[in-house]
């Protein structure tokens, strides 16, 4: 799940390159996002240091500390900037499909995101691994993904009520139910087959995801 998608994540030009004060600030905050991400995942987040960090980004030290307090906040802020272009790009991505039933939107789904996260193994696993031992920092960041997933899925549920594919909106207990397991199964093959081979969880998580869905509310 990478950050990439939201600006340029190289590094700056030399000299005069043109670019506002603002861009240069989004410029720099991206990179040290896509960095954090790139360093937990690689060396995990205990070993992870700020020097670390600011040479993969190619950016000073004293940038780092004018943006975020310490590594906790920086990878905090990368993390949810992560959940956020992903969950962007599947709903511009899925939401706006037109002829597609409920179950293809699902299947759909788990196949753009777990490509999205097999391309990107060291950001995957600093998001699905490390961020389980980053300390209490994270928590509520988890848990705040967490139910920007479930709100992900019941959005796509109530266009298949919409279309008819279903006969209502699907109880919220169950789906959280679902997101945990599919966290735990992407875990499980990060440690056991890493991460080229998530794509292959997809047809298992669209049947899992169509049954819990298609039980209503109540």
């Amino acid at each position: 799940m990478s950050v990439d998608a939201v600006g340029e994540t190289g590094p700056l030009p030399r000299g005069r390159h043109g670019l506002t004060r603002e861009q240069v600030a989004a410029s720099q905050y991206q990179r040290l996002c896509q960095a954090v991400l790139e360093a937990v995942g690689e060396l995990g987040y205990a070993a992870t240091t700020v020097a670390d960090i600011v040479t993969r980004a190619q950016v000073a030290r004293r940038t780092f500390y004018a943006v975020f307090g310490g590594k906790d906040e920086c990878f905090a802020a990368a993390y949810d900037l992560a959940v956020g272009v992903a969950l962007e790009q599947l709903q511009e991505t899925v939401t706006g499909l037109q002829g597609v039933n409920f179950a293809e939107r699902v299947r759909i789904s788990f196949e753009i995101y777990l490509r999205v996260l097999a391309a990107q193994p060291a950001a995957t696993r600093a998001l699905y691994i490390e961020t389980l031992v980053a300390g209490q920092g994270l928590v509520t960041h988890r848990l705040g993904v967490h139910e920007r997933f479930v709100d992900y899925i019941l959005a796509v549920a109530r266009v298949g009520v919409r279309d008819g594919d279903l006969t209502g909106e699907p109880d919220r207990e169950l789906v959280d139910m679902l997101l945990g397991g599919i966290d735990d199964r992407v875990r499980a093959c990060l440690h056991q087959r890493g991460a080229e081979a998530l794509p292959e969880l997809a047809p298992l998580f669209t049947r899992t995801a169509i049954l819990i869905t298609s039980a209503p509310e109540g």
